[in-house]
């Protein structure tokens, strides 16, 4: 065979390589950002998503706009491999510190765009999906078919991507179409080597973790036989439910357990597309759900035991699962699992508590804690994780028709660094001037704090909500640090506690308490906001020399996979042209 054809192959080969190895451009956004239509201050925080995960950010640096093209400002999108499994052009979505702006578009890589940015804070708050996943049937290479009496697969070894086994009574696919494994049992030793066949007795399933910073889920599925190449499972994750189905959630904990709901971990919705439950008439005879949580929610939360997962069904019908804990993964976090008898459909993880008990005390005696005296707030707040009024995240509040509080609560952050504390006898109030029915503390990523003033640090930042509720007498707000935070303030460092002013763009102090017995420092706080705990430093520290050694990378980091197959392709190509210029 000629030469020159060979490395003409070669250098076909070459290239059809690189167009596989080379990972998507990304799109690239700058435009003008508003929020609550005003100029969005520095410091906002832009992030896009597709398909709700993460997938770019940027930094606000001048009022109003972010960018602009061509700077280190400008909003890089970048899609993954997963993203573009099921369309080449899936949905951007963008969100501006945290709330969803109006616009949308579509993916396409490698282009630049002008984008102008809306988003507003006001309003009913929407479930907001922390991530998601798409698990499909339609795997390349594995053709089912149907007859009267029997289903049979055939499954091409060549075709498939990913790794695929056989046994005596199935055939094992890896890592293909969004699931981790798919096991199809079959009546018979399947047969076959480049084509594999056999006729199906049933299935099992189990999808690859949806993940997020919190833990992640995964389901497995029992099939009475294969779905059919058009069946498609779309997986979200929720950071907390709608109001209905939080309803329900409580009404049947309390029912089935006699206790309500302390937290929510996270609401996993399961959405299904030509395939069914075996109760409607489709193939899924069961699933076993797992869903993993931080080890500090689960402590938080008084531990293990306390811990279920919740199934809604499509119908409304809510019900408690058989929860038990199954171990923990290399991230440390909990997992726990529960078989669905009845299929898939939303699935919560929550953390339970005892009902407050009734102390025999009188309605017409209002309790004292609203008459309490600024002297030192913080001595007035008892962190106990099995005290009845205190919640993680989110709190509901019981209030009367004019926002006044029947029953004091108390909510901590995911961290325990932080606190709130409304007293029963607080006029609560929303930005509209209603009567307030939920209060949140939640910690504000570092990435989102908003730009600080000089000379300062942030210890802790916390989001207060709803942004713009009004309390009167005040509510208490505590920071409790750690003995190495501590250590860092006795050093001469002066905490302090300050609140953004997003009509300003300015940060602001609160006069505030310190308990340093207690390791606590305690404000009193008439709105909601985000409210950080700082130190300044006496004096501004002298910059430590630069190290300008080039640090130790890992193997692979500098030198990305595609840039060697370029290299590959032109040693080839030098090679091939020496080789046809001497014949």
């Amino acid at each position: 065979m000629d030469i020159r054809y060979i490395l003409s192959l070669l250098i076909l080969l070459s290239l059809a390589g690189i167009a596989a190895a080379v990972p998507p451009l990304p799109d690239e956004f700058a435009g003008s950002v508003t929020l609550d239509g005003r100029s969005a201050p520095a410091g906002t925080t832009i992030t896009a998503k597709i398909n709700w995960n993460e997938r770019g950010s940027t930094v606000v640096t001048a009022p109003g706009t972010y960018g602009p093209l061509d700077s280190p400002g400008v909003l890089a999108v970048r899609a993954t491999e997963d993203d573009l499994q099921h369309s080449a052009t899936p949905i951007i979505t963008f969100w501006v510190n945290g709330h969803k702006a109006d616009q949308e578009v579509k993916f396409t890589g490698g282009t630049v765009r002008h984008l102008d940015l809306s988003a507003v804070t006001g309003g009913a708050e929407e479930p907001v999906p922390v991530a998601s996943g798409s698990k499909s049937f339609e795997i390349g290479g594995v053709e089912v078919t149907e007859t009267d009496t029997e289903q049979r697969v055939v499954i091409d070894n060549k075709a498939v991507l990913g790794g695929i086994a056989t046994n005596e009574t199935a055939i094992t696919l890896n890592d293909a179409g969004g699931w981790e494994e798919v096991v199809i049992f079959t009546k018979e030793k399947p047969t076959g080597d480049a084509q594999i066949t056999g006729t199906v007795q049933s299935v099992h399933a189990r999808s690859k973790p949806v993940t997020t910073e919190s833990g992640w889920a995964q389901i497995d599925l029992e099939m009475s036989r294969h779905p059919g190449s058009t069946a498609q499972l779309e997986t979200t994750v929720y950071q907390k439910p709608g109001d209905d189905e939080k309803k329900e959630f409580e009404t049947v904990t309390y029912q089935m357990t006699g206790e309500n709901i302390a937290s929510f971990a996270y609401v996993l919705n399961i959405q299904k597309s030509n395939i069914a439950n075996e109760g409607d008439g489709g193939v899924i005879k069961a699933a076993t759900i797992r869903m993993a949580a931080s080890p500090e929610w689960v402590d938080n939360m008084g531990g293990k035991e306390k811990v279920v997962i919740l199934r809604r069904a499509d119908d409304g019908i809510t019900t408690t699962l058989e929860t038990r804990y199954v171990g923990s993964d290399a991230a440390g976090n909990y997992i726990f699992e529960a078989v669905s008898p009845d299929g898939l459909s939303a699935f919560a993880l929550v953390a339970t508590k005892p009902k407050p008990l009734d102390n025999g005390s009188s309605s017409d005696t209002p309790t004292s804690s609203s008459g309490r005296s600024s002297r030192d707030p913080g001595s007035q707040i008892v962190y106990d994780p099995d005290a009845t009024d205190v919640y993680i995240g989110s709190a509901p509040l019981v209030t009367s028709p004019d926002g006044v509080v029947l029953d004091s609560v108390t909510v901590r952050s995911d961290d325990e660094k932080g606190a709130v504390m409304v007293p029963e006898g607080t006029t609560a109030l929303d930005s509209a001037g209603n009567a307030l029915s939920e209060v949140t503390c939640t910690k504000v990523a570092t990435a989102e704090i908003p730009a600080i003033p000089p000379g300062t640090t942030v210890a802790v930042a916390l989001s207060c909500g709803p942004a713009g509720a009004t309390f009167d007498p005040p509510v208490l707000l505590s920071y409790t640090l750690s003995a190495e935070e501590w250590a860092r303030f006795s050093e001469g460092a002066t905490p302090k506690v300050m609140w953004y002013n997003s009509d300003t763009g300015k940060w602001e102090d609160v006069p505030a308490t310190v308990n340093s017995s207690k390791q606590t420092v305690t404000a009193e706080i008439s709105h909601f906001s985000i409210y950080a705990l700082v130190w300044t430093s006496p004096e501004t520290a002298t910059p430590a020399p630069q190290d300008t050694s080039t640090p130790d990378q890992e193997p692979g980091d500098a030198f990305p996979t595609w840039v060697l197959a370029i290299v590959v392709v032109l040693i080839v190509a030098v090679v091939a042209f020496f080789v046809m210029k001497k014949k």
